[in-house]
Formats: structure tokens, C-alpha cells, sequence
């Protein structure tokens, strides 16, 4: 009997987001964990306990590529680190995801997806979830096979759970901005349900810092809405982001096309129940973008595994993750500025 291939995974970073990340490749075949990389000894610790059967750490990322213990790297350290480190990865001959934002400005952003086609033998991929969770996949075939005619306008948003305490005011700081970091994911699903290589041309973007006053002083808000519109003068896509949503985590988009619309998570359910009692109607929704997209962070790490070891094409596209940072920036120097912003991309990619 052939043995099936097996796809080696080094991963860069065992936070929150790398834990998770982790925790579904243990459960993933034909995939195996071989080395973990994190300057927390903590995180290695944890490693080392979770994953077992011989897993390799380091506390320096050169070291760590140098291993030759893994095929493809997985990066899951703060966004400072991504353009560096994925860049270093595909030097060394590793395929990579990385989660989003694939770097935390535009200019860099634009520096690892020029890399990448230096290196067209590799698979690089940025991490959106909702490329891979059902309703969107489903809304993205729907829309390619013209069943709401030509879209008009899309409208997307990523509302948070209010979180009292220190922990999110520490965040933001380093954030990047609601529309780099939060919204991002709503300018990606987007992209990809357009399923074209649209231009974005302006930004317009306002929001308000009630809640957590103190966001002003990051040039961020709690509430924000942006306004995109492209060269093609034909499509506007509009997000929303907050981070003082008192109900439940709420990720939902819509499409408006010319012939109908498709609404994606209009309301936001944890499970299709409705409950009734003396306080009248009601439905729970999920307390996170994980409660509510858990399966498809699980799915899009299936996917990076089989396009690296059986060329099935993926639903990434690292040009469209560069994008996405392009507009995510220009919505917050609008928000900064109080004023329309262009959204610049280099030559080559309009």
C-alpha cells in the first residue's frame, strides 16, 4: 500500500490565535506539527504538552527555519512580524500561511506578494476564514453563475462583543486600526465574492470612540463605517466594524446585485433555536468570530494542505490580502484625517 503524503507544519507563534491553530491541525490528516517557534517559554511549554510525539521548539525564528524540520510554515505572531518573517520563510524554501493582516501596512503588504512570485514553485496563503465558511463559498458560486445579476453593492461587517477591563485597550493599542484589523475580514469577503480584479480608487471612513474614549488616542474609534468605491465607477462596498456589540459577535455581508440580493448571516445565531418564555422571543447568538466561523478556520488549513500536496486550487489569493491592506489603510487615514483618501496601489497591480 502507497503511504499517503504527509504535509510538515512548522508554526510561528502559540498565542491565542496559534493555539487554535494547533488544536485543529492535531485533528487534520495527512498533516503533522513538527516544530513550534514562540520567544514565550510559556508558549513552548504549552507546545510541547499539547502536541507531544517528538515536536521540536525554538525561541528564534532563524534557527527555527534552518531546521529543516517542516515543509511549510505557519505564522501566528503579531502583524508587526508577518512581512519579515514570511518573506525569511519563502527564501528558505517554505510554503506559508499566514494569518491576517499578511503584513501590518500597505507597502509591506506589497513586498510579500511581490516576493511570492519570485518563488512560484510555493504555495503562499493569508488567512481569511470566511473563504472557506459555507454560506460565503455557497453566495461566491451564486454570484459567478449570475443569479443576482451584476453586484452593485456590497456591505459587510465585524461587531465584537463589548469586553470591560485592560485586555482590549492594550490590543488596540497595537492594532492597527478597526479597519486594518477588525474590518479587514469584511474587506477580503468582499474581494472575494466580487470574484474580479477590481481597483479600489477612494476611501471615505467616520466613526465615533464613545464606549472606550481612550481609543482616540491610538487614531482608532469603537464604531466605525467605511465607503470604497472602484475605478470601474460600477460597484461600492461599504464596512462596518465594532467593538462595543452588547448582544453577541456578528459577522454578516450582503451583496446587492442587479437582479437580487444575497444576505450572508443576517442574523446573529449561535444555533438555529428560538426561545420562548415570559420574556418573549429570542435567539442566542455567538459570543465570537470562532463560536460563529469556528469550522471554516479548520477548513481553510485543509485546503493550504491540499493545494501544497495535491494542487487542488484554493480559494486564497495573496494579491486580493494586499488589497485588503491597501483599502484598510486608506479607510483609517480617512478616519484619521476627516477627509476622502486615495487608495494607492503600485502600478503593476491595477
Amino acid at each position: 500500500m502507497t503511504q499517503a503524503k504527509v504535509l510538515r507544519i512548522g508554526v510561528a507563534g502559540a498565542g491565542r490565535m496559534g493555539q487554535i491553530h494547533i488544536q485543529n491541525m492535531l485533528e487534520i490528516r495527512r498533516l503533522k506539527v513538527t516544530a513550534v517557534c514562540s520567544v514565550l517559554k510559556s508558549e513552548l511549554k504549552w507546545a510541547e504538552e499539547t502536541i507531544g510525539d517528538g515536536v521540536k521548539t525554538f525561541e528564534d525564528y532563524d534557527s527555527f527555519l534552518a531546521s529543516d524540520l517542516f515543509d511549510a510554515v505557519l505564522i501566528v505572531t503579531p502583524s508587526g512580524f508577518h512581512k519579515e518573517q514570511a518573506i525569511k520563510a519563502m527564501r528558505a524554501g517554505k510554503h506559508v500561511f499566514c494569518e491576517k493582516p499578511i503584513a501590518p501596512d500597505a507597502a509591506s503588504a506589497w513586498e510579500v506578494y511581490y516576493e511570492s512570485l519570485k518563488h512560484p514553485d510555493l504555495k503562499v496563503a493569508c488567512g481569511f476564514p470566511r473563504r472557506y465558511a459555507a454560506p460565503y463559498v455557497e453566495a461566491r458560486k451564486r454570484i459567478e453563475r449570475g443569479d443576482i445579476g451584476d453586484v452593485v453593492t456590497l456591505r459587510s461587517q465585524t461587531t465584537d462583543p463589548y469586553q470591560p477591563g485592560d485586555y482590549i485597550i492594550n490590543y488596540i493599542k497595537t492594532s492597527g486600526g478597526i479597519f486594518v484589523d477588525a474590518c479587514i475580514h469584511d474587506i477580503d469577503a468582499c474581494l472575494f465574492l466580487l470574484g474580479a480584479d477590481k481597483v479600489p480608487e477612494t476611501a471615505y471612513a467616520t466613526g465615533s470612540a464613545n464606549v472606550y474614549p481612550m481609543f482616540k488616542d491610538f487614531g482608532d474609534v469603537d464604531d466605525g463605517v467605511g465607503l470604497v468605491t472602484f475605478t470601474s465607477g460600477d460597484t461600492v462596498m461599504s464596512v462596518y466594524g465594532s467593538r462595543i456589540n452588547r448582544h453577541a459577535h456578528h459577522s454578516m455581508t450582503e451583496v446587492t446585485g442587479t437582479k437580487g440580493k444575497l444576505v450572508i448571516s443576517g442574523q446573529p445565531r449561535q444555533l438555529q433555536l428560538d426561545i420562548s418564555d415570559a420574556n418573549g422571543t429570542r435567539m442566542e447568538g455567538p459570543q465570537s468570530q470562532m463560536e460563529q466561523l469556528g469550522p471554516a478556520f479548520k477548513q481553510e488549513i485543509e485546503a493550504f494542505r491540499d493545494w501544497i500536496l495535491d494542487d487542488v486550487k484554493p480559494n486564497f489569493n495573496l494579491k486580493d490580502a494586499a488589497k485588503a491592506v491597501s483599502i484598510g489603510a486608506a479607510l483609517m487615514e480617512s478616519l484619521r484625517q476627516k477627509s476622502i483618501a486615495k487608495i494607492e496601489l503600485p502600478a503593476t497591480a491595477n
